[in-house]
């Protein structure tokens, strides 16, 4: 229990000049902050802990009433999986959805609905890096989730913005974000495709962009059709390529532990097609992701690309 305590508590105080920036944050990172298969991510009030081995079960309680000295904490709920087992336990409150911020734009989260919460924490630097980029700019983003890269990108002044997904669902979540921070919202500029479909049918019109982002899930399957990030992201990245205005700019990510950097620069440099490139900048996840890339829990390669 003291050990268990010493370490939550250090893991907490490591991050603690993040709060200047934002209310969600990831408090631990698993082996990164030496209690590998325990990751917990803070939303405002709110807490969200994933124990991805049978271990952690057991310290369920000691971990719930240190978190809740630590920081004031409204609603805190434990998901536990491990191979194809998945349960989840709310240990306190009543309601899993709050609003957070980071660098001043709000986003709306659920802590009960499903593994993944509405914003992805380790993201946050690669969302104002893209969206500092964006004043007066045309954006695409693919693969948009919750449309927090729109929101960012609209927020700081985008001409206009494109936010696509194969999920109605999360498009709604994504246009509740754009009302959280007063931005207009438009049909248009949100669209439940096939993001590959989607660059495929810009390319035939001559549809173009300024900033295009692609964040893609390693593995996605939608009207019969398969995305597998390790087979299909060269094809995808041709795509953006081909669709992007001179001087234009992209970012590209994967969470998939066997595309590195190195990789993606390869597939960049074989889908360029005679467009050449003024910098290239890899990136990753932000810096509370202690350990980064060094666990398949925690990984994020990318690059973010200016094009001539």
């Amino acid at each position: 229990m003291k050990s268990l305590e010493n370490l939550l508590h250090k893991a907490i105080d490591r991050r603690e000049k993040l709060l200047s920036v934002t209310n969600a944050l990831r408090l631990v990172n698993g082996a990164g902050d030496g209690l590998d298969g325990l990751l917990i991510d803070r939303f405002h009030k709110h807490v969200h802990v994933q124990c991805l081995s049978e271990h952690w079960h057991k310290h369920i309680k000691d971990m719930s009433k240190i978190l809740t000295a630590a920081m004031p904490v409204d609603f805190l709920i434990v998901k536990t999986r491990h191979g194809l087992e998945f349960k989840e336990e709310i240990l306190l409150g009543t309601d899993p959805q709050t609003i957070v911020q980071e660098h001043g734009i709000k986003f709306g989260v659920h802590l009960n609905d499903g593994l993944n919460c509405g914003l992805f924490l380790d993201m946050r630097h690669n969302r104002w890096l893209v969206g500092q980029a964006c004043k007066g700019k045309k954006v695409l983003n693919c693969f948009s989730y919750t449309c927090s890269f729109g929101a960012y990108a609209r927020f700081l002044g985008a001409r206009e913005v494109i936010n696509t997904d194969i999920s109605r669902k999360v498009l709604e979540r994504g246009k509740n974000n754009y009302q959280l921070n007063s931005l207009s919202i438009a049909d248009a500029e949100f669209i439940k495709a096939d993001s590959v479909s989607y660059l495929q049918r810009a390319f035939k019109k001559g549809n173009t962009f300024d900033v295009i982002v692609l964040d893609p899930p390693s593995f996605a399957r939608h009207e019969g059709k398969v995305f597998q990030v390790k087979n299909d992201l060269p094809k995808l990245m041709a795509l953006a390529v081909a669709v992007l205005n001179p001087g234009g700019q992209m970012l590209v990510t994967t969470n998939y532990s066997e595309i590195a950097h190195a990789d993606l620069e390869r597939i960049l440099s074989r889908g360029l097609n005679g467009r050449r490139v003024a910098h290239i900048q890899r990136v990753g996840q932000d810096e509370d992701f202690v350990g980064s890339n060094s666990f398949k829990e925690s990984f994020l390669a990318g690059l973010w690309v200016k094009f001539l």
